[in-house]
């Protein structure tokens, strides 16, 4: 639900921002990190992180009936969003779940093969096919490149790190720069086989929101205050 608030004498708008996830520790974990977050557009988000343990159908399924409950409890979400990966679900049920998500208006953030490629775009232009196994020893390396110690310890990768968006800012990385990495690279593929998009993420998509860069999704947030 849209409400004006007042912070500092800058009036921003808070949105209720619903983003279900397949995992249960490394998708919520990152997000939360833009959670009430405020941005130059004058929006706030209230972010709400639900599903975890999930397979990808499961996940729009949950995405789309939390939304419906939420409207018919008179207190609708601003956005919804389903996050999952390729790993290694039958290609027939990741396009589906695709497919299901646009049909329902459902923002939907896939990874083809993990949402870890999501960091990888933070350091590399990637565009040829990555493995899952991959991932950790990519995101090691690039990090420990960039400079950074946990503690007195060598960097290592750990799924599910709370502070993942916290290293990588602080290795330098540009969140805008990796959008424009994985926009890039998405639009590359020019089919609906989303399980053959790799290496691919359209994760950036909601990132961009987050920021409030999603012109899109700003006009419709100007519109439904005005009504």
């Amino acid at each position: 639900m849209l409400e004006p608030v007042a912070t500092d004498d800058v009036r921003y708008i808070r949105c209720r921002v619903l983003i279900v996830c397949e995992g249960q520790q490394t998708e919520p974990n990152y997000f939360r990190s833009f959670n009430m977050m405020k941005n130059s557009s004058g929006l706030v988000y209230e972010i709400t992180c639900g599903g975890g343990g999930i397979n990808t159908m499961q996940v729009v399924d949950e995405a789309i009936a939390l939304r419906d409950a939420a409207c018919t409890a008179g207190n609708p979400y601003d956005a919804v969003w389903a996050v999952f990966d390729r790993d290694s679900f039958v290609a027939a049920a990741f396009d589906n779940a695709v497919a299901k998500a646009e049909a329902n208006d459902i923002g939907c953030a896939w990874s083809n093969e993990a949402f870890e490629m999501w960091y990888v775009f933070h350091f590399d232009n990637r565009c040829t096919p990555m493995s899952r196994k991959e991932y950790k020893n990519v995101i090691t390396r690039r990090v420990c490149e960039a400079g950074y110690k946990h503690g007195k310890k060598a960097y290592v990768y750990k799924k599910n790190d709370p502070d993942m968006r916290r290293i990588l800012a602080q290795c330098g990385c540009d969140e805008r720069r990796a959008i424009r990495f994985a926009e890039c690279q998405a639009a590359s593929f020019h089919d609906r086989k989303y399980h053959t998009h790799n290496p691919c993420t359209t994760v950036y998509k909601l990132v961009r929101l987050l920021l409030g860069e999603d012109k899109e999704f700003i006009r419709r947030v100007e519109e439904n205050m005005a009504r």
